[in-house]
């Protein structure tokens, strides 16, 4: 049950689920043609050529790209890797917000979708100054970067546009968040 009723509020929240469902699965027809309509995608490729495009980047192995935190923000000195120092913070995070990750969800703490899921649960419960620091000190800190990285090696102009438009969203809402 969500809390807010601000209408920029319920958009925000409903982007990070989007964006979360766009990274946490191979994306079925609904999903891409919602996608499609609220971002205003240019795309004309089919769902099919989209869920090769998915399957390639995110589930084959030798075109990995891994949407983890810890694999874009480590402290210097450190190296990337998996269930690093970011994946131990985004936990804290989560504990004290007083959320527990289902245990269905089969990712890591700093799985992108988690972290967005996460910011939609801040907004929906108005925790403000959490979703300020969680933005500051997790999501500017990587998704740009990742976003990079990821229209380098998608095939698809549809996750080109969901990479760019996530980046400038993230962007967009630390900007507001600093003021």
């Amino acid at each position: 049950m969500a809390f807010y009723d601000n209408v920029e509020d319920i958009e925000r929240s409903e982007l990070y689920k989007l964006f979360a469902g766009l990274f946490m699965n191979v994306p079925s027809d609904e999903l891409i043609m919602h996608a499609k309509e609220v971002l205003q995608l240019k795309s004309t490729e089919s769902p099919q050529q989209i869920r090769m495009d998915f399957e390639n980047i995110f589930l084959r192995h030798d075109l990995h790209i891994a949407p983890y935190e810890s694999l874009y923000n480590y402290p210097l000195g450190d190296r990337p890797r998996l269930l690093g120092h970011a994946a131990q913070d985004v936990q804290a995070f989560y504990i004290s917000a007083e959320i527990m990750m289902d245990e269905e969800i089969n990712f890591m703490p700093d799985h992108i979708s988690a972290e967005m899921l996460f910011m939609s649960y801040l907004i929906e419960n108005d925790m403000l100054e959490v979703q300020k620091r969680f933005l500051e000190e997790h999501l500017v800190k990587w998704v740009p970067e990742y976003c990079n990285e990821l229209q380098k090696h998608v095939g698809t102009i549809f996750y080109k546009e969901v990479a760019n438009i996530l980046k400038e969203f993230i962007l967009s809402e630390h900007e507001l968040m600093s003021e």
